[in-house]
């Protein structure tokens, strides 16, 4: 960095950059409340409340009140169309997921207090985007003609074998719109 003549800087002189491990070390003896929070000394069937570590409540329950000195953790039930599907320090349940039909999405299993609803595609549909066993998005496949059927998800249309139905339909079926 250039100097002034009286000891000041330039005004186009990078500022002076401060040495990241210090920094680190000083917010450490200093004390940083944020990483206290990152190593919580509660159990893991435990949450933290202020000093405190109170039990978490089951699965389609929530916090209704923390624990107090010489009181556990009141828990009420998750509300119809709320859930909660592990041990958990909420005050509040989550919301249920709505499968959105102009996704192409069905209900596959409903939510419940403990488990959340589980989408799927509607026939004519297939997923596009998969979340475990849960879809997120459906598109309708592609139609094919007469004597064709979908040979992979939505890709192209693949001429069926004289006498073969797909899928063990009736040959009748053959001349019908197939759709996978």
């Amino acid at each position: 960095m250039e100097r002034l003549l009286g000891g000041g800087l330039h005004p186009w002189s990078p500022a002076p950059q401060a040495d990241t491990l210090s920094l680190a070390l000083c917010l450490l003896l200093l004390g940083c409340p944020h990483c206290a929070l990152a190593m919580s000394p509660c159990k893991e069937e435990e949450y933290p409340v202020g000093a405190e570590c109170c039990p978490k409540c089951k699965p389609g329950y929530r916090v209704n009140k923390p624990c107090g000195k010489d009181t556990g953790t009141s828990c009420a039930p998750c509300a119809p169309g709320t859930y909660t599907a592990h041990l958990n320090g909420l005050s509040e349940c989550l919301q249920c997921r709505v499968c959105d039909p102009a996704m192409g999405l069905v209900t596959r299993r409903r939510c419940f207090t403990t488990n959340n609803t589980v989408c799927g595609c509607d026939r004519g549909h297939f997923c596009v985007t998969e979340e475990g066993d849960d879809c997120a998005e459906c598109r309708p496949h592609r139609v094919c003609g007469p004597g064709q059927r979908v040979q992979e998800r939505d890709v192209f249309c693949k001429k069926l074998e004289m006498g073969r139905a797909p899928c063990a339909r009736a040959s009748a079926a053959l001349t019908k719109t197939q759709t996978y």
